[in-house]
């Protein structure tokens, strides 16, 4: 770590030798420019990156367009504008961006004085500096072609991010207490870290969480809204505060879209189960002083049992693999100038989904669950001018999410109880910030944003509905960041191409709780054009949960025996003492990445990528001993910390005076013989350890004709092990059961012209060790291919019009998960890791889509 301190420092001190004399304002400087035939939006990226310039555009006017070679001395807004002559397409340059952008909407900004389409950065709230963090992009029409239909699929099939936590794939026997499908939500895990240790944003505010697990449900968006999803898997805290330590997850909706679009997509597994419908709808309009954009989608889904597959049926009958869902979600982006610098903006949010699972037990009795989440979110914002070259921007949140659950129990046909209630969540964020470059102080301006906010989570658990665990949490910040830049491309400066310094620091309060500070830098040095070193070392945090602080206190005696005790007399039990603790303090992590960004003019198509990112997590808030290690508590030394022996009559009567239940199943011996006592509330106790290395690349081929050819490659190398407590032996996480495997990867070809693409994909997972049991057992890693068929006919054709048609199946071999033993033996369990692997198969899907 201090090696990596000390890189920055000497950063610094070397920019300060580079930076021998002012630089002007280089925006109308040109530059010679040998640009082959490409896609039109390769050529505008190439334009920007040689100009040293960050890149934004619509995908969808720019999608299928080709451009012809651009050669000559040339300003980048020139360039730009010669390679979108013909097109109803514009380009300028705004606050370290060559942004690209329909004429209507860059007559809007025109007219009310601000000069621009609203740039989202993620990693970043500056508008000129890019981040030193590394980024994953993955475009909302790319998802599509990739056969996916919604943002749970897309997320899931990122090497960076684990499959665990809550998502509707994850099936019975699945260990940890966050490894469980409550509701059909599917959430973003970055690293393994869980669901509530990944940041998710939509247009870069919050959203609120989720059941119990408190993380943000992705589902809950409709793809038909999506630009793009961004993926920083680095710590962000510093930026956007609690929760992103594995990193932030940022929903970008489409911008400046006039137009309309339908959608139907019919789809299912062919083994059987899993048979999807899925409609949609968008409409976006822009009338000069604003713009409005409306999506709607809805998607169904049948349900996958035990009997739909041939590796499950040893199996009771009934079993669900795979929840039965049906959901409706909706979206609003509306932005209105009301001033010449003054601009209104709205997002709103809503989605309801219902599911259905059921499974039956070995000794005959049937559970059947009928989950629902009701979720929306509505953020007015406002951005003003302050003065030339600033901005004021405020923005106010307010979001739900209830999920409600009802389970019921049948034994022999009849009803042997019902369990009802909700989980509910809210949020009230509120923020400002402002913006702008502070001149005269260096060489070039520094782009600062400074600002503070309010934050209010509130949980709820209502069991019958009557409020049982019930909490929020106040929190007040400030935050500041900072970019400067001391080196830029067109000062051609023979010992850097550029090089940029920022920095973020940022303090939260939160009341009665703690108070944390926590710090980010970055470097980002390119020694020519071919190549970019980046650099960042920061402090993240994560405040408790509001379910592991307010979860009821309970008590339950136990045999000492089913415990995993085995020296002690016949009629020992040990005491529990279980839920969740209000004095629990946030989680504590320090992470760095090094990341080698590779992009050579003589391969002026070809990006590549390679990070190393480290992650050291303290104080990690854990249940000490959780599902099947309970039978163990007493024989591992894992969890001896958490025993204590010989409890006094008065420890064990303060326990259970403080539980709100207590369970006593120790088959009549009682009290009398408690020889122990089980600490098993949250603590903060564990320390985690993550490394790794991502590669990245992609290469476009400019083919004959107006075709290309475009190949592409993600992979994640992974390596992590925990401590429950500072007395116990690592546990080492990646490569086991239920945990991320140490390799993942997602290769693609894409071939496209005017009207066709064939794209295909490859996905690896790599093998797991099952650990449960002695002696071990290997799961095999599986490799899978996907393949897409898309026939687009251009908007020119008269009626047909915009009329796309596309072929996508998933798994084209049909290859099952590999086999792992059933949790405990159960037969009620999955024989498969159901965290890394989806019982779904080989998937065929159609969809019919028509643009206007």
């Amino acid at each position: 770590m201090r090696t990596v301190r000390g890189g920055l420092l000497v950063g610094i001190a070397a920019g300060a030798l580079l930076i021998g004399s002012p630089a002007k304002a280089q925006a109308d400087k040109a530059i010679t420019f040998d640009i082959p035939a490409q896609s039109l939006t390769g050529a505008l990226r190439e334009v920007a990156r040689q100009g040293g310039l960050e890149f934004s555009a619509p995908a969808d006017p720019l999608r299928g367009r080709q451009s012809g070679r651009l050669t000559g001395h040339h300003t980048i807004e020139d360039a730009a504008r010669l390679l979108l002559a013909g097109t109803k397409l514009t380009a300028q340059i705004t606050d370290g961006a060559l942004i690209v952008q329909e004429k209507a909407a860059a007559a809007k900004n025109d007219a009310m004085g601000n000069g621009e389409n609203e740039l989202i950065i993620t990693g970043t709230r500056l508008k000129s500096a890019p981040s030193a963090s590394p980024m994953l992009q993955l475009d909302g029409d790319q998802i599509k072609l990739a056969g996916q239909t919604d943002l749970g699929q897309a997320i899931r099939s990122v090497p960076q991010n684990f499959g665990g936590g809550q998502n509707p794939g994850v099936g019975w026997g699945a260990s940890g207490i966050n490894n469980q499908n409550i509701d059909s939500s599917s959430t973003a895990n970055l690293r393994g870290l869980g669901g509530d240790a990944t940041l998710t944003l939509l247009n870069g505010h919050r959203l609120s969480y989720g059941s119990f697990v408190q993380a943000v449900d992705l589902g809950a968006i409709p793809l038909a809204a999506v630009e793009r999803m961004d993926i920083v898997a680095d710590g962000a805290s510093a930026i956007y505060g609690s929760d992103a330590v594995g990193g932030v997850v940022n929903i970008v909706l489409k911008q400046g879209y006039d137009g309309a679009s339908v959608a139907a997509t019919l789809g299912g597994a062919t083994n059987g189960g899993d048979f999807q419908q899925q409609y949609s709808a968008v409409g976006g309009k822009d009338w000069g002083s604003g713009s409005l954009i409306a999506a709607y989608g809805h998607q169904s889904n049948s349900a996958i049992y035990s009997g739909d597959r041939s590796y499950t049926d040893y199996m009771p009958d009934k079993n669900t693999l795979y929840p039965r869902t049906v959901q409706n979600s909706a979206v609003i982006a509306l932005r209105q100038g009301v001033a010449r610098d003054v601009e209104m903006l709205l997002d709103a949010t809503y989605s309801r989904r219902n599911s259905f699972m059921s499974y039956v037990t070995d000794y005959g009795l049937a559970y059947e669950e009928r989950p629902a989440v009701t979720s929306y979110s509505v953020t007015p914002s406002l951005r003003a001018g302050l003065a030339p070259g600033w901005k004021l921007t405020l923005s106010g949140t307010y979001g739900q999410s209830k999920s409600q659950y009802d389970e019921q129990a049948f034994q022999d046909g009849a009803i042997d109880y019902r369990s009802w209630g909700h989980y509910l969540n809210k949020l009230v964020n509120v923020e400002g910030y402002a913006s702008g470059s502070l001149k005269g102080i260096a060489a070039r301006p520094i782009d600062l944003v400074i600002g503070a906010g309010y934050r209010y989570n509130s949980y709820s658990y209502a069991p019958s509905g009557v409020p049982l665990d019930a909490g929020s949490v106040n929190s007040y910040y400030g935050f500041a960041e900072a970019a400067l830049p001391l080196v830029a491309p067109e000062d051609g400066n023979r010992l850097a191409h550029r090089l940029i310094l920022n920095g973020a620091i940022r303090y939260e309060n939160y009341l009665g709780m703690a108070s944390v500070a926590v710090p980010k830098l970055g470097l980002i040095y390119g020694p020519n054009r071919a190549f970019d070193l980046k650099a960042s070392w920061g402090r993240s945090f994560k405040a408790p949960t509001l379910s592991q602080q307010f979860q009821q206190r309970e008590a339950y005696l136990y045999s000492a025996g089913l415990l995993g005790g085995s020296a002690f007399p016949a009629g020992s039990t040990v005491l529990i003492d279980y839920g969740g603790s209000v004095d629990l303090k946030p989680e504590k992590a320090e992470t760095w990445s090094a990341t080698l960004d590779i992009h050579p003019p003589a391969l002026d198509r070809f990006r590549a990528s390679v990070s190393y990112f480290h992650v050291t997590y303290l104080d990690r808030i854990v249940q000490p001993v959780s599902g099947a290690a309970l039978f163990n508590a007493l024989s591992d030394p894992a969890y001896a910390a958490f025993v204590a022996y010989d409890p006094s009559s008065e420890q064990l009567q303060r326990i259970i005076s403080a539980a709100s239940k207590y369970y006593d199943y120790s088959g009549g011996t009682g009290l009398s013989q408690t020889i122990a006592i089980l600490y098993d509330r949250y603590v903060n106790a564990a320390r985690q350890s993550v490394q790794g290395i991502d590669l990245s690349a992609q290469y476009e081929i400019a083919l004959k004709g107006l075709s290309s050819l475009t190949v592409s490659g993600n992979a994640s190398w992974l390596w992590s092990k925990q401590k429950t407590s500072d007395d116990a032996g690592e546990i080492v996480l990646a490569g086991t059961i239920f945990n991320p495997p140490r390799l993942r990867a997602r290769g693609s070809a894409i071939w496209t012209d005017q009207k066709w693409t064939f794209a295909a994909y490859l996905n690896h997972s790599g093998g797991l060790e099952d650990n449960r049991i002695t002696p071990s057992l290997k799961i095999a890693s599986q490799t899978t291919l996907d393949l897409s068929a898309r026939f687009a006919l251009p908007d020119s054709q008269p009626v047909l019009g915009g009329l796309t048609l596309q072929l996508s199946a998933q798994n084209v071999s049909n290859k099952r998960p590999p086999y792992a033993r059933p949790s405990g033996g159960y037969s009620y369990y999955v024989n498969y890791d159901s965290t890394n692997f989806s019982p779904v198969g080989r998937f065929v899907s159609l969809t019919i889509s028509k643009d206007w």
